[in-house]
């Protein structure tokens, strides 16, 4: 493909590769295209591009585009890997778009596979709207949304407005798009040329242009060098962590056998001053900033509050025994209550454990909630880094996953009860793991709206304790609704890298800062 639609796509490999080191988010699975050729189709373009990460090989990206009469189908294939604290998780993924010459939108299909069965998510547009299909294990669920509004541009379609644009001359591009496998919301690239250099191309060196490059996926901008043909040969993105790199090769040296790049402690957020009271701890107050000096705003609900001071910092209260009102819109909003392919409520297994253990519990949506969050942790008893993020239905089969697992079976056992429930993802205080102490890392737990209020619920938290502490901190909700939940989790990819944390005070009692408690 062109450089257009290669810009969203480095940024759908930074938000699932960061978002993969700290939540083993979907294993990506091949497919076949969203509907099979029926001829042979003209190949249009072809290209091999090997992903590093931190300066090591993760992976590879394969993007080619064909046309058979009017229809023009646009395809990509995604390989990364990584390492999670010893344990190694490959992302697979491919996807097809399929439009027609004109730039009308047709269908387009993503398959995500985490264990034995592929969740396959089927896209079909009409005129006003898409329905949006989700397969897994013969169990399907349909939702319908409406089009972005008037002026988005299908993958092809963009990459021809982009080369227009070059081709007068253009310094700035921007352009509205839709990526399924990042949701159902359109995605806004912004390019501004930078200026040019020279880059290498399989030992020849050929003179591009610069240009920096942001999408609405993620805050982080990429550097992107391209061609005077309009071809991009070399993408960076700086994810806090390591950076990643894409570069135009050949199928031999982009699918070379590599180990997974083993980063995750890194994603790990050291503190200066001892905070092992946290664990188990009622009420906490932090303060939270950026190193770039521009902070996001995290939400203020359920357990937490949070109150900027300035540009790059915040004040986040916690407050494990707090609720918070939920607005009307997420009083109506169907999709905290209905099955999904992550969290199937309509799975009998699902019900069924749900059923089980509710036995002899009080009628109260706040016992029986706690009830499922205790039972979630006992049902689960492999516990470990290597399960990609498992829908409910497979982690009902398997018994084994780490918090992903753990939540959004909690939100799917929820809503079995007509519960309104949700994943929540953020970051959780740990005392010790391995060689790393005293710091903070990556989690998912859920929320469940009790009369009318959302509440903090962590099944990972012990089965016989209370059902959260103020070792959370919340950044992001997600409602667990199928494709759309990588770009829900998008927050940890801005935050990853460039957020510092002092705890205050644990439980009224300040926190003094010590030499020698990072990592």
């Amino acid at each position: 493909m062109s450089f257009s639609s290669r810009s969203c796509a480095i940024s759908k490999c930074a938000l699932l590769l960061s978002v993969l080191l700290v939540l083993a988010l979907p294993a990506r699975g091949q497919a076949p295209a969203a509907v099979p050729p029926a001829a042979v189709a003209q190949s249009l373009e072809d290209r091999w591009y090997q992903l590093s990460l931190g300066g090591k090989p993760c992976g590879s990206f394969h993007e080619w585009v064909e046309r058979q009469g009017e229809t023009i189908r646009s395809m990509t294939e995604t390989e990364m890997s990584v390492g999670r604290m010893g344990q190694g998780v490959t992302l697979r993924t491919k996807t097809t778009f399929e439009e027609t010459a004109r730039g009308v939108p047709l269908r387009a299909e993503i398959v995500k596979t985490s264990g034995a069965a592929p969740v396959r998510c089927m896209w079909t547009f009409t005129a006003t709207d898409m329905e949006i299909a989700d397969e897994q294990a013969g169990r399907r669920t349909v939702q319908r949304r409406p089009l972005p509004a008037q002026g988005w541009l299908p993958p092809y379609a963009a990459d021809e407005f982009v080369r227009h644009r070059l081709a007068s001359g253009a310094k700035e591009l921007r352009y509205v798009t839709l990526d399924p496998e990042s949701g159902p919301d359109a995605v806004q690239v912004e390019s501004v040329l930078k200026g040019s250099a020279d880059a290498e191309v399989d030992g020849r060196t050929v003179r591009v242009t610069e240009w920096s490059t942001k999408t609405s996926l993620i805050e982080r901008p990429s550097a992107e060098f391209m061609s005077s043909d309009g071809v991009l040969v070399r993408s960076t993105t700086d994810l806090g962590v390591g950076i990643l790199e894409s570069r135009l090769t050949t199928r031999a040296i982009a699918t070379a056998a590599a180990a997974p790049v083993e980063i995750m402690a890194r994603t790990f957020i050291s503190l200066t001053g001892n905070a092992r009271a946290l664990s188990g701890s009622r009420h906490a107050e932090l303060e939270v900033t950026a190193k770039d000096s521009v902070l996001a705003t995290l939400p203020s609900v359920g357990a937490q509050v949070f109150s900027r001071t300035g540009a790059g910092a915040a004040r986040v209260m916690i407050d494990a025994d707090a609720s918070s009102i939920a607005p009307p819109a997420d009083v109506a909003d169907a999709r905290f209550t209905r099955a999904s392919v992550m969290a199937d409520s309509d799975d009998p297994a699902i019900r069924a454990l749900a059923q089980k253990s509710l036995v002899g519990c009080a009628a109260l949506p706040l016992a029986r909630a706690e009830a499922l969050r205790s039972a979630v942790n006992r049902f689960i008893t492999n516990k470990n880094l290597a399960s990609g993020f498992a829908t409910a239905s497979e982690a009902v089969k398997s018994r084994s996953g780490d918090c992903t697992e753990h939540a959004v079976l909690l939100c799917a056992l929820l809503r079995t009860q007509g519960i309104p429930a949700r994943v929540a993802s953020g970051l959780l205080y740990v005392p010790q793991s391995g060689a790393i102490h005293n710091a903070y890392g990556w989690h998912m737990w859920t929320q469940a709206m009790i009369d009318g209020k959302w509440v903090d619920f962590d099944a990972v938290l012990a089965p016989d304790g209370p059902r959260f502490d103020a070792s959370h901190i919340l950044t992001g909700l997600s409602a667990a609704d199928g494709a759309s939940i990588d770009s829900d989790l998008s927050r940890i990819v801005d935050l990853m890298g460039d957020t510092a944390i002092e705890v205050r005070s644990i439980d009224g009692k300040p926190v003094a800062a010590s030499k020698g408690s990072s990592k």
